[in-house]
């Protein structure tokens, strides 16, 4: 076995610098420094967020009416939750995801997204580039609480337009609130 002492007049080995510095590390690590270091440092991955959020139903709505009074379906589409947010979000939380469901979250997504897209493509062609005003933002149904999130079903709006006049209706489905922020679930209207 190689000696780690260093005599006067030596250099010091490459195995002892490894064992003193390795000693070092380990006394800083014990020492309060090391542990304020352990209590600082987070190594949990970001809590996943949602994209396009609002501070209220009336800011999601508002902006509903705008992008649908130009016909744009990007933006609207951007309004409600893509794929990834379902995924990350919204599907680990979901009674479906549970082991002994036999859901797939690709039926799951596959469904909603479906059902979101042809709503959203049908609200466009008989609702679009129609310059409505919001009055007033409503929930007809209940409000069901998930961990890190709650969904507001059942939306209804109550517009105005020259067209139409005033006019209560439901233009997407439910909402979805996160860290005090809101977004559209779908446009799915059951």
């Amino acid at each position: 076995m190689r000696s780690l002492l260093v005599t006067e007049g030596s250099r010091p080995s490459g195995a002892f610098l490894s064992f003193f510095l390795a000693l070092s590390l380990a006394a800083v690590t014990s020492t309060g420094c090391g542990e304020q270091h352990a209590a600082t440092a987070d190594t949990s991955p970001p809590a996943p967020s949602l994209d396009n959020t609002f501070e209220s139903p009336e800011a999601v709505s508002r902006a509903v009416l705008s992008a649908l009074e130009a016909g744009d379906y990007e933006t609207l589409r951007s309004y409600a939750l893509s794929e990834e947010e379902f995924r990350r979000v919204v599907w680990p939380e979901l009674p479906a995801s549970r082991p002994g469901r036999n859901v797939p979250l690709s039926y799951a997504w596959g469904d909603l997204n479906q059902k979101s897209t042809n709503r959203l493509r049908g609200l466009i062609a008989t609702r679009g580039g129609q310059r409505y005003d919001l009055s007033q933002v409503g929930f007809e149904g209940e409000t069901t609480r998930h961990e890190t999130f709650k969904v507001h079903r059942d939306s209804i709006l109550v517009i105005r337009s020259e067209k139409d006049g005033v006019a209560t209706v439901k233009l997407f489905g439910s909402m979805i609130e996160r860290d005090g922020r809101y977004k559209l679930f779908s446009y799915n209207v059951d």
